[in-house]
């Protein structure tokens, strides 16, 4: 198991919603294409 931690943006493309990792993180997540995984969103209050 693999579990990577960063603060993400959500974000709306034509009708879909996605989360957009930071720059350092899109690398490591590339080899994860087309396979499931479990998403934790934590949402933060101000």
């Amino acid at each position: 198991m693999t579990i990577y931690v960063f603060e993400a943006r959500v974000i709306k493309t034509s009708g879909k919603y996605l989360i957009y990792p930071p720059k350092e993180y899109q690398e490591k997540l590339e080899k994860h294409h087309r396979k499931k995984l479990k998403v934790i969103v934590i949402e933060e209050s101000n």
